[in-house]
C-alpha cells in the first residue's frame, strides 16, 4: 500500500495527528503542497523531510542544487511543470530517467513522466531549494523575463503602486529615462519582483548587471540564490523606477544612495512591507 508523507511523518514521531490535520485545513486554501505548508507552519524542517523519507523508502539523498543538465533532459521535463512538481531530471541512462523529488511519495507524478516519455523512473530524494536552486540555474538561460513580463502580466490584484511625486529634472537624458520608467511594462516587473520576493519571504532583494544581461537574486533563509534574469537594455529605466519609488535621486548614477519610504516604499503587497534600499555602482562581468 502506497502511504502519503503525513502518515510517515507521523509514524516517525516528526509531527502530531493533530498538526497534520491543521495543515490540511491550510491547504484548502493556500493549495500548497502538505510537505511545503508543514515547514511553513514550523512543524517539520526541509531536512527531516527528506532524512526521513531517505530512511523509510531506502533512497538516497542526492544535493542537487548546483548540478547541470542537457537541453535533452530539460525538453523532458519542462520548467513550469519542474517547479510545480518540485522535480528536476538527474540524469538518463538507457531507457531510466533519474529525478530528483521533494517528495518521492508523489506517484501521480511519477506515473505521469512514466507514460509520457515512455520511460522508467528512478526517483532520489533532493531538498526543496535545493531542487528550486537547480530549476533556476538551469531553465533560466532559456527565457527573457523582460518579455514575459511585457507580454503576459496584467496589473497585480494584490501589488498596487502609489503614483510618487516626480522632481524637476533638467538634463533631456535623464528626462527620458524618467519617463521611461514609468512605462507599463517597466512598473509591473518592478512590481513583480517585489511581489515575487515577499512572497518567498525573501530578506534581500540583488539587481546585479552582467556583460549582457541583468542578474535579480533573492536571499532567502540566509542563501543568496539566481531567480531569473532580464534584457540589460531596460536596466537603467528599472533601476530608475526603484529609485523614483524609493525617494532616490535618479540624477546620481555614480555615487552610493539609501533610501526607504514611510508608506511603505509606495506600494501594498497584501499584508504592507517595508523596504530599505541601498543603491552601489558594480564592476560588471
Amino acid at each position: 500500500m502506497r502511504k502519503k508523507l503525513g502518515e510517515i511523518l507521523i509514524e516517525s514521531g516528526l509531527i502530531t495527528e493533530e498538526q497534520l490535520n491543521h495543515a490540511l485545513t491550510v491547504q484548502k486554501t493556500k493549495k500548497q503542497r502538505i510537505g511545503k505548508i508543514l515547514i511553513e507552519l514550523g512543524f517539520v524542517t526541509n531536512e527531516q523531510i527528506a532524512e526521513t523519507l531517505a530512511e523509510k523508502l531506502n533512497l538516497q539523498i542526492i544535493h542537487c542544487a548546483d548540478h547541470k543538465i542537457p537541453d535533452a533532459l530539460k525538453k523532458l521535463i519542462p520548467k513550469d511543470f519542474a517547479k510545480d512538481k518540485l522535480v528536476f531530471p538527474i540524469g538518463k541512462k538507457d531507457n531510466t530517467l533519474i529525478l530528483a523529488m521533494a517528495v518521492p511519495l508523489d506517484y501521480r507524478t511519477i506515473d505521469a513522466i512514466s507514460f509520457r516519455e515512455h520511460l522508467m523512473v528512478l526517483p532520489v530524494i533532493s531538498y526543496y531549494w535545493a531542487i528550486l536552486r537547480a530549476i533556476e540555474q538551469n531553465y533560466v538561460e532559456d527565457e527573457n523575463v523582460f518579455d514575459v513580463f511585457s507580454a503576459n502580466i496584467t496589473a497585480d490584484k494584490d501589488v498596487k503602486f502609489i503614483e510618487e511625486k516626480g522632481s524637476d529634472i533638467d538634463n533631456a537624458n535623464i528626462e527620458v529615462l524618467y519617463l521611461k520608467s514609468k512605462s507599463p511594462p517597466i512598473v509591473k516587473l518592478v512590481a513583480m519582483i517585489i511581489a515575487e520576493a515577499a512572497k518567498a519571504m525573501a530578506s534581500d532583494i540583488h539587481i546585479e548587471p552582467r556583460e549582457k544581461y541583468v542578474q535579480v537574486k533573492f536571499r532567502i533563509d540566509g542563501e543568496l540564490r539566481n531567480i531569473f534574469k532580464y534584457d540589460k537594455n531596460i536596466h537603467d529605466s528599472v533601476i530608475s523606477r526603484v529609485k523614483i519609488i524609493s525617494n532616490l535621486n535618479i540624477t546620481n548614477r555614480r555615487l552610493p544612495q539609501d533610501g526607504c519610504d514611510e508608506k511603505p516604499l509606495g506600494f501594498s503587497i497584501v499584508n504592507n512591507i517595508s523596504l530599505y534600499l541601498s543603491s552601489a555602482s558594480v564592476v560588471t562581468y
